[in-house]
């Protein structure tokens, strides 16, 4: 038999289902439903298949989804390679995939080495996303701080035409003894209106993803300062 945490997200997806995505109904459910779906990693797949299908469905009217507010994720580890080569790492932007490899490419741009296309590709809640967008770097501070900012109008992709999602994002490095150091990444981004009842269940997910990410960074790291002192 099924269980209830899951008969109850799965009935509302039906009901979702039968009706008409709109701006008006999907917040009207949501209501309805909100404390029943807070708290399931099931209730949060199915928010996503219902609000997205094969594509996240826009307003009918032409216009765009509005967005309500950021939602910041946060992961950190403990390196055993200096800062100075931890963060020379980052700095190479299209390094970033080797450890992160739901971001399936960074190119940065001949024309102006400051912009960078980040194209993103992961599997979650049941469906594959995929976009990308342009991304400024802002001017870093040296064994600090690497951050950057996505630039309006370039993000696309399987979120639909309706819905741009704005990030931003910022890598923090602090020494932590001699030739070791401790990374800090924080990723935010717009949460639209129609999702913001959903966030809480966003993040554990995606904290869990930058998580793992910090962790391959940290062995990738030992293994490239390894392979310099094999080759000297």
């Amino acid at each position: 038999m099924m269980s209830m945490s899951v008969e109850r997200p799965l009935l509302l997806l039906q009901r979702i289902q039968r009706t008409a995505c709109t701006k008006a109904t999907v917040p009207a459910l949501v209501v309805l439903h909100r404390r029943r779906l807070r708290g399931s990693a099931v209730c949060a797949t199915a928010a996503a298949t219902a609000l997205g299908g094969p594509r996240l469905r826009g307003p009918h009217n032409g216009s765009k989804w509005t967005c309500s507010q950021w939602l910041e994720n946060n992961a950190q580890v403990d390196c055993d390679v200096p800062l100075e080569d931890a963060f020379a790492l980052w700095e190479d932007r299209e390094r970033i995939p080797v450890w992160m490899p739901w971001i399936t490419s960074v190119k940065v741009q001949a024309d102006d080495p400051r912009m960078s296309r980040w194209t993103l590709s992961t599997f979650q809640f049941n469906r594959q996303w995929e976009f990308s967008w342009l991304a400024l770097n802002m001017t870093p501070l040296k064994n600090q701080k690497i951050h950057w900012r996505s630039v309006p109008g370039t993000v696309g992709g399987s979120l639909g035409s309706g819905l741009e999602v704005a990030n931003r994002g910022q890598i923090r490095f602090a020494r932590k003894g001699e030739g070791r150091c401790t990374v800090k990444l924080t990723i935010s981004y717009e949460v639209p209106s129609v999702l913001a009842p959903f966030a809480s269940l966003l993040r554990p997910v995606v904290e869990g993803i930058l998580q793992t990410d910090m962790r391959r960074f940290a062995e990738y790291a030992v293994q490239q300062q390894q392979g310099r002192s094999a080759t000297a």
